[in-house]
């Protein structure tokens, strides 16, 4: 028995005697790494805190603690780590990326561009500076130094499609729109299932007039990002020049399912019964739906008041107009549009009191007068040639006999 505590005494002893070793910088450094993966980045900098606080000079740990400081959306205090690492080690090219893509949260771009310069002197093969690189000379409207940016990124990885799809971007904004479509055919190739490549490559093709084509790719983004709202917009302004009337109001409608607080959708269905199916009381519904929501857009009122002329619903439609002028009291064409409502209403004296108030606002559109059956019931009047005479010569008024009777 004596023998048994004698040994048990022992094993406590050497337990005892064998303190935890205490974790070293690096190994802190590793652990925050890890709880960054797991995206814990608060815990993550607790651990690059304690990883400096063992070794000040631990530059890895000044970075990852930027990286998890930008996580956070903690820009200028990432920026100050990324200065640390820097300043521990001048040849780190991650550090030199990663502040780049911090200034370029700042909308700091010509720091942004210094920064991924510097990186890609340290590391010639560095690919995601050269993509960042790129994507700040865009944001710069240095398309050419983009592309060259890109072409390098492309070089350096063949078979990234989102290269390509990048470069075609930039290519479309130097109209280069052919050029464009070789590199969104490229991308889709590496992956046939890119929903930018479809997207980016439908704008080309439709400003190429290839509407088929554009159309084609619209569609297939539809299936791949049914929730894309902007694509069913493109569809519908597609089918609207084509005429294509119903399916142009199937896609905006699409789009308004997706962004029911969103103004253009409603507009452009009003657009397609006013302009292509004369449906005006169809028209004037969905003009009210997008005046709903913005209020001060010239082109709702105009669109609006003027579907309620066709319908010869006069009064609604001065109401309507006067708001155009409440809000843009200095621009003739509320008093005009006033003006018109109220001759197509039969109703001469307001519409030549507006009229007149529209040419003391300087507008001059003689030969739009000239055209415009909305003045018809005014146009001969004694009361309007006189007020035409007054305020335009002999001159200007023989070149639209129409108007004045010469």
């Amino acid at each position: 028995m004596n023998i048994r505590f004698a040994l048990l005494t022992v094993f406590v002893f050497c337990v005892i005697i064998n303190p935890v070793q205490a974790q070293t910088s690096t190994e802190m450094n590793n652990q925050g790494l890890t709880k960054i993966n797991g995206k814990d980045y608060a815990g993550a900098i607790l651990d690059f805190n304690k990883a400096i606080e063992l070794n000040d000079k631990n530059e890895k740990a000044f970075h990852n603690r930027g990286l998890a400081k930008y996580s956070l959306k903690d820009f200028d205090n990432a920026i100050v780590d990324f200065n640390k690492a820097i300043e521990l080690n001048p040849e780190y090219a991650n550090a030199f990326h990663d502040r780049g893509l911090a200034k370029f949260k700042k909308q700091d771009y010509n720091g942004a561009l210094l920064d991924y310069t510097k990186a890609i002197e340290i590391n010639p093969t560095y690919i995601s500076a050269y993509n960042d690189r790129g994507m700040v000379n865009y944001m710069l409207k240095d398309y050419a130094a983009a592309i060259k940016d890109y072409s390098k990124s492309i070089e350096l990885k063949p078979d990234d499609a989102d290269g390509y799809v990048t470069r075609g971007y930039a290519r479309s904004n130097i109209k280069d729109y052919k050029a464009a479509i070789e590199d969104y055919n490229k991308a889709l190739k590496l992956d046939p299932n890119l929903p930018g490549a479809f997207l980016y490559r439908g704008n080309a093709m439709y400003i190429l007039n290839d509407y088929d084509g554009a159309i084609q790719d619209f569609t297939k983004v539809t299936v791949l990002q049914p929730y894309n709202s902007n694509v069913w917009y493109n569809l519908g302004v597609i089918y609207a020049s084509r005429k294509n009337s119903n399916e142009a109001i199937k896609a905006y409608w699409k789009y308004i399912a997706l962004e029911p607080k969103e103004w253009h959708g409603y507009k452009n269905i009003a657009d397609v019964y006013y302009v292509q199916l004369a449906k005006y009381d169809s028209s004037a519904f969905y003009y009210n739906k997008a005046w709903e929501i913005n209020k001060k857009e010239k082109e709702i009122i105009e669109r609006y008041g003027f579907s309620l002329v066709k319908q010869n619903k006069i009064k609604e439609a001065v109401d309507m107009f006067n708001n155009q002028v409440s809000f843009l009291p200095d621009d003739p064409w509320g008093y005009y549009n006033i003006a018109s409502a109220y001759s197509v209403g039969k109703q001469p004296k307001p519409a030549l009191t507006y009229f007149e108030l529209a040419i003391k606002k300087r507008m001059s559109e003689l030969g739009y007068w000239q055209s415009d059956k909305n003045l018809d019931n005014i146009r001969l009047l004694a009361d309007f040639k006189k007020l035409i005479k007054k305020n335009f010569t002999r001159d200007e008024l023989v070149r639209y006999p129409k108007l004045f009777g010469f």
